[in-house]
């Protein structure tokens, strides 16, 4: 049985790098905003494997989130535990700075972030459907039948889905 449990103007499913940030933004802005991940203890900007911020690729992303007032280069500052520069000995174009992070502070930093932002609920979730009227997305349907309407939804459920970790 399904049933309406509350009214967002933004839904981001998925917290980690991208959906933390689009849930900090959409909050920042004024809007009542819910982050729905599937973990709450350890999925909120989880970095899986190697803990770097920065580099030839992830570094332009990381400055033009700076610049639009974003979290994870400040977060990254405050969670190094080394920088170095890359690709040093080819020219000034391909020159990148790479911090390596504190994988746990880092994490765990970014966590409190989201909990003690105004504006933004966290939800431990698994979203199920989403709900579409004449065409356009106005909300989501969780495994629970909860049904969580907004006027604006956002996808940040990365690119593993489906997928299975195998540790050992």
């Amino acid at each position: 049985m399904s049933y309406i449990t509350d009214t967002f103007d933004v839904i981001v499913v998925g917290a980690g790098h991208a959906g933390v940030e689009a849930a900090l933004a959409a909050a920042r802005l004024g809007g009542k905003t819910l982050l729905a991940t599937l973990s709450l203890v350890d999925s909120i900007a989880l970095m899986p494997c190697n803990p770097s911020i920065g580099g030839p690729a992830k570094g332009h992303l990381v400055r033009e989130l700076d610049a639009l007032g974003g979290q994870m280069g400040i977060s990254a500052d405050l969670a190094c535990i080394q920088m170095r520069l890359l690709n040093t000995g080819k020219g000034y174009a391909v020159h990148a700075l790479r911090g390596q992070e504190d994988k746990p502070f880092y994490h765990t930093l970014m966590k409190k972030i989201v909990e003690d932002q105004k504006n933004l609920e966290l939800k431990q979730l698994m979203i199920d459907k989403l709900l579409v009227e004449n065409g356009a997305v106005v909300g989501v349907e969780a495994e629970t039948g909860e049904i969580f309407e907004a006027k604006c939804v956002i996808l940040a459920n990365g690119t593993y889905l489906r997928g299975r970790i195998v540790y050992g």
